[in-house]
């Protein structure tokens, strides 16, 4: 019965998930061979017998049952072909390289223009506002600080190139790790110019892969005034403030920033004068309808004293670089570390961010991570933590992994507020395409990785893993079946310009040692090189039959 459900269940979105990519790769072939005067026979969506078909012209339209494939039938596709009688010229091995090239070349250029089109009206219709590129926290060091930069400064160009977005800021940084830029800055309606380096870092793309790219040291999050205590001898404890508490104002004045709340305080501890504060508690309401999270509103007033060894005359901290919760059994549950602990430090420098945290683990998984470690009431103490892997299997059925400490942050915080995008078209188009070029640029680069051991097979999939992920997106919306569609529509451009032989890209590659030779490659060669290549592709098939029976059923 559930074999029943699940061939059933799952036809029609299968059938609406192949059928485009294989109609778009085949009138790729199809409209390149009219349009060099090629003689087209045949064009076929399904394989097997006919179940419709239509003569329109020379050419014979097909439709047929099996939905694994399609072709195009073209004089002289094959180099043993009968010569067309009367009308040679016609045949494609007749046809100039360019030609032939464009024929061959046109269904897997087809498979990557589909994407960009899919893409193109997904930013369009989504996209209709931006983030802007208004920095909410600089990070202590960095490449940002060290240019100037500050808190509420919004980037307007990049060497001369205007910003639109806080994507397009990300990206232009990104793609220059170690350039001087020429950044151009909005500063309470002041223009300035500041020279930036962004600092040279790596990190792990979607695929695994190790990148180096440019980090400017900066958020597009405005962290919350929320403060975190260690020392219980402090002002701030004793007048019952406690970590997670976020203040409101400080002596009747709004509150809005946790920088700002540090400004504040260290001005009224020079002044040496009480401090009145508001602040908002989080508290967990049990009602009939479930668990609700509510803030009460406390006051408080204190006065700041210097204490030998306190990092703050009030006791307060911000929030960010305390521990809100742990996971039971990780690496760092298993190595002492406490909700409502403090890291102060990573691997002997200040810890301020949790991104550098982040930042440290995408370097180096396998070597040990030293942190110090306050918990309240107690002395700073060392500990090493060692990485572990959390293993969870996704909607689709898949096993993933991922780098695993299990310390969850105190984070709060808020962003500028979205602004209408300018030139919807031009945006949606540039992204399209470079959302496409991206995908494909991870498949090629996997792909690599097979072909050098560096990766293993067991991530390849089958038509019997299509079919099961095809049912599932399907039953998510519209918006992940055709995101599937546009990311298998680059695999399977990408994968058809391989130089494989049976597939386009064997065609392409003997064009190419044909251009290089002169003159073609002998028939016995041909059959041994496509030979070889079919071999590679059923074998490769059997090892992706054989991972989805044992990711689904077994």
């Amino acid at each position: 019965m559930l074999w029943f459900d699940f061939v059933l269940g799952n036809l029609l979105p299968f059938v609406l998930l192949i059928g485009p990519l294989i109609f778009v790769h085949e009138l790729g072939h199809l409209i390149a061979a009219k349009l060099v005067d090629v003689k087209v026979d045949r064009f076929s969506i399904g394989l097997g017998p006919a179940l419709l078909s239509a003569k329109l012209g020379e050419t014979e339209y097909v439709l047929a049952p099996i939905p694994l494939g399609g072709y195009v039938s073209m004089a002289g596709q094959r180099p043993e072909d009968a010569p067309i009688t009367g009308d040679s010229e016609r045949s494609l091995s007749n046809k100039p390289l360019w030609a032939r090239y464009l024929v061959l070349g046109a269904g897997p250029a087809a498979n990557l223009l589909l994407p960009i089109v899919v893409y193109f009206f997904y930013f369009l219709i989504n996209h209709t506002a931006v983030t802007p590129a208004i920095i909410g926290t600089v990070t202590p060091g960095s490449a940002a600080e060290q240019a100037g930069l500050r808190q509420g400064d919004r980037i307007i160009a990049i060497e001369g190139r205007d910003v639109h977005s806080w994507n397009e800021m990300a990206k232009r940084i990104s793609a220059a790790p170690g350039e001087e830029l020429e950044i151009q800055i909005d500063r309470e309606g002041r223009r300035l110019d500041r020279a930036v380096t962004p600092h040279r870092t790596v990190v792990s793309n979607a695929i695994g892969t190790r990148e180096v790219r440019g980090r400017l040291g900066v958020l597009n999050i405005f962290n919350a005034p929320q403060i975190g205590i260690v020392d219980r001898n402090s002002a701030a404890y004793q007048e019952g403030l406690r970590t997670g508490d976020v203040i409101t104002s400080v002596n009747g004045e709004p509150v809005k920033t946790i920088e700002e709340l540090e400004h504040i305080l260290s001005l009224e501890h020079s002044r040496d004068a009480l401090i009145r504060l508001t602040y908002l508690r989080p508290v967990r309401v049990q009602v009939a309808m479930g668990t609700f999270l509510v803030y009460e509103s406390h006051h408080a007033q204190l006065r700041p004293r210097q204490r030998e060894g306190n990092e703050s005359p009030t006791g307060i901290l911000p929030a960010r670089a305390f521990v809100r919760s742990v996971d039971p059994e990780s690496p760092a549950a298993k190595a002492g570390v406490k909700p409502g602990d403090r890291i102060a430090a990573i691997e002997g420098k200040p810890f301020t961010q949790w991104w550098l945290l982040e930042d440290r683990l995408a370097k180096d998984r396998d070597q040990p991570i030293a942190l110090e470690i306050q918990t309240p009431g107690e002395a700073p103490r060392s500990v090493e933590l060692t990485l572990g892997e959390l293993k969870w299997r996704n909607i689709y059925d898949q096993d993933r992994t991922m780098p695993w400490l299990g310390i969850h942050p105190y984070q709060k915080y808020y962003q500028a507020p979205p602004e209408p995008l300018r030139g919807r078209f031009n945006y949606a188009l540039l992204s399209s395409i470079d959302h496409t070029l991206r995908v494909a640029a991870m498949i090629s680069t996997a792909l690599t990785q097979m072909v050098t051991l560096e990766r293993g097979v067991d991530e390849l999939s089958s038509v019997v893993g299509l079919y099961k992920v095809a049912g599932t997106a399907y039953e998510r919306g519209p918006g992940e079946f055709l995101e599937l569609l546009a990311t298998l529509s680059v695999n399977l451009g990408v994968i058809n310009l391989l130089p494989i032989p049976v597939l386009d890209g064997g065609h392409l590659m003997f064009f190419t040692i044909e251009a290089v030779r002169r003159r073609p490659l002998g028939q016995r060669a041909r059959e041994v090189t496509s030979a070889i290549g079919l071999f590679v592709i059923v074998v490769l098939l059997f090892i992706a039959a054989r991972n989805d029976l044992l990711r689904y059923w077994l």
